[in-house]
Protein backbone atom coordinates (compact mmCIF):
# COMPACT_ATOMS: atom_id res chain seq x y z
CA UNK A 1 0.00 0.00 0.00
CA UNK A 2 2.99 2.53 0.86
CA UNK A 3 4.32 1.84 -2.74
CA UNK A 4 1.03 3.03 -4.31
CA UNK A 5 0.65 6.28 -2.09
CA UNK A 6 4.18 7.03 -3.41
CA UNK A 7 3.56 6.61 -7.13
CA UNK A 8 0.27 9.03 -6.36
CA UNK A 9 2.81 11.67 -4.96
CA UNK A 10 5.25 11.26 -7.75
CA UNK A 11 2.84 11.08 -10.19
CA UNK A 12 1.20 14.37 -8.59
CA UNK A 13 4.40 15.83 -8.30
CA UNK A 14 5.24 15.03 -12.08
CA UNK A 15 8.45 13.65 -10.98
CA UNK A 16 9.99 10.15 -12.45
CA UNK A 17 9.12 6.83 -10.47
CA UNK A 18 12.29 5.16 -10.44
CA UNK A 19 12.84 2.35 -7.31
CA UNK A 20 14.84 4.89 -5.82
CA UNK A 21 12.48 7.50 -5.54
CA UNK A 22 9.85 4.96 -4.40
CA UNK A 23 12.02 3.36 -1.07
CA UNK A 24 12.84 7.30 -0.42
CA UNK A 25 9.13 8.11 0.15
CA UNK A 26 7.86 4.66 1.31
CA UNK A 27 10.77 3.89 3.63
CA UNK A 28 10.70 0.39 2.57
CA UNK A 29 14.10 -1.62 1.24
CA UNK A 30 14.27 -2.15 -2.31
CA UNK A 31 13.98 -5.38 -2.74
CA UNK A 32 10.73 -5.38 -1.02
CA UNK A 33 9.66 -1.97 -3.54
CA UNK A 34 10.95 -4.30 -6.66
CA UNK A 35 8.67 -7.51 -5.09
CA UNK A 36 5.54 -5.24 -4.51
CA UNK A 37 5.92 -3.76 -7.43
CA UNK A 38 5.28 -7.30 -9.46
CA UNK A 39 2.07 -7.95 -7.05
CA UNK A 40 0.91 -4.80 -8.01
CA UNK A 41 1.50 -5.50 -12.17
CA UNK A 42 -0.02 -8.83 -11.78
CA UNK A 43 -3.07 -7.31 -10.32
CA UNK A 44 -3.14 -4.60 -13.01
CA UNK A 45 -2.72 -1.31 -10.44
CA UNK A 46 0.90 -0.43 -11.83
CA UNK A 47 2.41 -0.28 -15.12
CA UNK A 48 6.37 -1.25 -15.33
CA UNK A 49 7.97 0.36 -18.14
CA UNK A 50 11.91 -0.37 -18.30
CA UNK A 51 12.67 2.48 -19.91
CA UNK A 52 10.66 4.89 -17.86
CA UNK A 53 9.93 2.99 -14.99
CA UNK A 54 7.06 2.50 -13.27
CA UNK A 55 3.53 4.23 -13.12
CA UNK A 56 0.24 3.75 -12.00
CA UNK A 57 -3.20 2.73 -14.13
CA UNK A 58 -6.18 3.94 -13.63
CA UNK A 59 -7.30 0.95 -11.69
CA UNK A 60 -4.18 1.92 -9.42
CA UNK A 61 -4.82 5.45 -9.52
CA UNK A 62 -8.32 4.87 -8.30
CA UNK A 63 -7.01 2.37 -5.44
CA UNK A 64 -4.29 4.70 -4.32
CA UNK A 65 -6.62 7.63 -4.19
CA UNK A 66 -9.11 5.72 -2.07
CA UNK A 67 -6.30 4.48 0.21
CA UNK A 68 -5.57 8.22 0.94
CA UNK A 69 -8.81 8.70 3.82
CA UNK A 70 -7.85 5.40 5.04
CA UNK A 71 -3.87 6.30 5.25
CA UNK A 72 -5.09 9.66 7.44
CA UNK A 73 -7.35 8.21 9.39
CA UNK A 74 -4.84 5.75 10.84
CA UNK A 75 -2.21 8.65 11.44
CA UNK A 76 -5.15 9.97 13.15
CA UNK A 77 -5.52 7.60 15.41
CA UNK A 78 -1.71 6.90 16.31
CA UNK A 79 -1.06 10.75 16.80
CA UNK A 80 -4.10 10.53 19.41
CA UNK A 81 -2.09 7.47 21.34
CA UNK A 82 0.83 8.99 21.18
CA UNK A 83 -0.20 12.50 22.65
CA UNK A 84 -2.21 10.49 25.39
CA UNK A 85 1.22 8.27 25.57
CA UNK A 86 3.36 11.30 26.73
Amino acid sequence: MTVLRALLRLSRRREAADIEAIVLRSGAAAASVRASLRRLEALGLVEVRVERGPRLTMLGLAAAVALLPVAAANKAKTNKRASRAA
